[in-house]
């Protein structure tokens, strides 16, 4: 008798228990209703495909904690408690279909903001930097801004457990403003919440007590956690710096973290962005587990979640010597089912070929995959001319 894989082994995250060690990563949806970010029918639909899929883990794409802490059009809401209706519908369609568990991401964009969308916004950052991908200039934060963001994230974390979900992810990578404050490249503040990595981390550390607080104390609170910012110019988060907020987080009581990195600026230092592309064999998959070796050196028992470029049956076993749960994201935009495909040994390869093309072509229909629709659509008009 075979011994059965540990990708379809249980794994633990606080006192849950995930089915297997399959975590969808949190991805932008671009199907709430403008302009609160209300649940819709097209975005149950989605995560009701992800349920069937037996995803051990889905990561809902990151909602908004405040008004001015939008990204993008068709952004997830989580900032007023009208919402909660919605997100409500959002659990219970993950529930009624599976067993699956259901985290949702929790976020302030920060300074990254949609360019368009940025003009009649209030854009706030830790420090007053003009982003030299988007040239957005933030107006940095008053410490009234800071006590009214960790309010927000805090009450967002509480709407997170009336909704029903089963944790809550903190977004402290890719850029985005709980990113930015742990960073010294975007975080040159001289007050409180700036300079020392103890400071930079504060603002974190109140978010997370404040979410225990307001919720049962066996409510996991896990954080995706940016390993480096991977940008061209010094100060900048290293892996030095994460190994230090990692152990900082063991004592916050956090549940787990997912190890990734970079942020928009990544992108003028080359193929370092958290969205690599030209996965195209074993060597360029899993490309944050150096990082993510490091953190679990350094936690030990704590779960680590790794993310980035996981592409293969064969991969997603090997690095889970190193780590506790592997974390996709493209690919189950085109294969939601891809985990019981791999289970009953349909295929052994994700059929995602890293484009990024779902992320830079939304137009407005919101998360799909561009690749496979150009396919089917020429697929069609073929079997049209051929029937002529």
């Amino acid at each position: 008798m075979s011994l059965k894989l540990r990708m379809f082994q249980s794994g633990k995250i606080g006192k849950l228990t995930i089915k297997n060690r399959f975590v969808r990563s949190a991805t932008y949806e671009g199907l709430a209703k403008e302009p609160n970010g209300e649940v819709t029918d097209k975005l149950l639909k989605l995560y009701q495909k992800l349920a069937e899929g037996e995803i051990g883990l889905i990561t809902t794409g990151f909602s908004f904690v405040q008004e001015n802490g939008k990204a993008f059009y068709n952004q997830i809401g989580i900032h007023k408690d009208e919402l909660l209706p919605g997100l409500r519908k959002l659990v219970k369609v993950v529930k009624d279909r599976s067993d699956s568990r259901i985290f949702i991401q929790i976020a302030h964009a920060g300074r990254q903001v949609f360019p368009d969308f940025a003009k009649s916004r209030d854009i706030v950052a830790p420090s007053s930097l003009t982003d030299k991908l988007t040239n957005i200039t933030p107006r940095e934060m008053t410490r009234d801004d800071i006590t009214t963001c960790i309010r927000n994230f805090i009450a967002a974390g509480r709407r997170a457990y009336e909704a029903e979900f089963d944790g809550v992810q903190l977004h402290l990578a890719h850029g985005y403003l709980l990113s930015e404050f742990i960073s010294p490249h975007y975080n040159q503040r001289t007050d409180e919440y700036g300079g020392s990595i103890e400071n930079r981390f504060r603002i974190i550390q109140e978010i997370i007590r404040g979410i225990y607080d307001e919720t049962d104390k066996q409510f996991p609170v896990t954080v995706k956690l940016n390993a480096a910012d991977f940008v061209k110019d010094e100060p900048q988060l290293t892996i030095t710096d994460s190994k230090i907020i990692a152990r900082m987080l063991i004592k916050e009581g956090i549940a787990a973290i997912e190890v990734s990195g970079g942020t928009y600026e990544s992108t003028l230092l080359g193929n370092y962005t958290p969205s690599r592309t030209k996965i195209k064999s074993k060597e360029n998959e899993a490309y944050f587990l150096p990082e993510a070796k490091v953190i679990k050196r350094e936690v030990k028992n704590l779960p680590i979640i790794l993310v980035g470029g996981i592409r293969s049956k064969a991969v997603a076993e090997e690095v889970l010597e190193f780590v506790d749960f592997v974390a996709l994201s493209r690919p189950f935009i085109q294969e939601p089912d891809l985990v019981k495909k791999w289970q009953q040994s349909i295929s052994t390869r994700a059929e995602c070929i890293s484009c990024n093309r779902c992320l830079f072509e939304q137009g407005g229909k919101g998360l799909r995959c561009i690749y496979m629709e150009k396919i089917q659509k020429r697929k069609k008009r073929k079997q049209q001319i051929n029937a002529k």
